[in-house]
């Protein structure tokens, strides 16, 4: 027997798991968006419940999980974001806020030296790369700065939003998973290296 008996359990347990993460996500990114602000401690919550679902919808969790190439398979997938979007995304805010807590202040990307900005609510700025009129330079220290020639935006209320109808919509991800297979079994193999459990091989009751 696997971890869930039938696939009514699966889907069940699947539907709790993920509403619970989502109603976390929008709830403590409520609390960083009123003062004091604690705006990359909001985009981190986004990133890491992305990170969460690319796992689930990768069907893996482990340690040795290609985790950046599955939370933007997810992005482009079910949040429907353009590679631009994801890529810009990734290595802008996510990979710079997880290791080194804040973004670098400007960004090669494909011939474009990018800036960013983060907005608490803004649909206007939500995911754009912006030509600047002028080029910008971000002071580094008294006697050193940086060239920009673009600046890429993103609203984090937007992105939470994002987030929650890439789950919820009717094209989302729970509403796949409520019928395809493949991904169903995919969840499983996620739950169990979550939980830490040990996964029998027998089909599980259809």
């Amino acid at each position: 027997m696997r971890i869930f008996s039938e696939q009514k359990e699966l889907v069940q347990f699947s539907s709790k798991f993920i509403e619970e993460r989502i109603s976390a996500l929008e709830k403590d990114v409520k609390h960083c968006l009123i003062e004091p602000y604690a705006p990359f401690p909001a985009i981190l919550f986004c990133f890491s419940t992305v990170d969460l679902l690319g796992a689930l919808s990768n069907g893996d969790a482990s340690k040795k999980a290609r985790t950046s190439e599955q939370s933007a398979n997810y992005m482009t997938k079910y949040m429907s974001y353009t590679e631009e979007q994801t890529q810009l995304l990734m290595t802008i805010f996510r990979h710079k806020i997880v290791h080194l807590s804040q973004p670098r202040s400007v960004t090669e990307y494909k011939g474009k030296k990018v800036a960013w900005r983060y907005y608490h609510d803004s649909a206007e700025h939500h995911l754009k790369l912006a030509k600047l009129e002028e080029v910008m330079n971000v002071p580094i220290t008294s006697a050193k700065s940086i060239k920009a020639d673009h600046e890429f935006s993103v609203s984090i209320s937007h992105l939470v939003s994002d987030i929650s109808k890439s789950v919820n919509e009717p094209k989302g991800y729970l509403h796949s998973l409520k019928t395809d297979v493949d991904l169903q079994y995919r969840f499983e193999s996620s739950i169990v290296e979550i939980y830490g459990l040990k996964q029998a091989t027998a089909k599980m009751a259809i």
